[in-house]
């Protein structure tokens, strides 16, 4: 038989059993999809890594109270001893997801998530703001006045990629 004939005779009986058909279709379809999904998983995490300068320097380091079984916040005294006490890192930020509200005249109140980080994280990651300025040192202070530094996609959604957006008050 050449390859033409096998050809025909496959689509023969995919034609004749519908039902088939139909299983091996999904089945392929739902095959390529997971493996397309873990592939992808697979190479951002464990074979390209972090999208930064020495991605295997960064470290996430966390606390857990062991009585409660709960991931327990990092409080800012905490990370100053931290920071004072270390010897094995060259420098420690500190980041928590949240949801704020993000309000400015001429568009509705929006609630949105993000990070709350402390002032050296872009510093510490070696990765500038696209557009403005980087935090100062003690900016996340309690007592220093509100900043904000903008997500890509919410500069891009809610304000449509402006550029003057940078200095005004939201």
């Amino acid at each position: 038989m050449t390859l033409k004939q096998d050809l025909r005779f496959a689509v023969r009986i995919l034609v004749k059993d519908k039902w088939f058909t139909l299983v091996a279709i999904l089945a392929l379809g739902l095959g390529i999809g997971v493996n397309t999904t873990v592939f992808t998983f697979v190479n951002a995490v464990l074979i390209r890594g972090l999208p930064f300068p020495e991605p295997g320097r960064i470290l996430h380091i966390n606390t857990r109270n062991i009585v409660d079984d709960d991931d327990s916040q990092v409080s800012h005294p905490e990370l100053e001893d931290w920071r004072a006490q270390t010897r094995a890192f060259a420098e420690l930020a500190a980041y928590r997801g949240g949801t704020m509200n993000v309000s400015d005249s001429g568009h509705p109140p929006e609630r949105t998530s993000g990070s709350f980080i402390s002032a050296n994280a872009f510093r510490l990651l070696r990765q500038p703001p696209l557009l403005g300025r980087d935090f100062a040192p003690g900016e996340d202070q309690k007592s220093a006045p509100p900043v904000v530094i903008l997500g890509h996609g919410i500069w891009k959604t809610r304000y449509g990629g402006d550029p003057s957006i940078v200095g005004r008050v939201i």
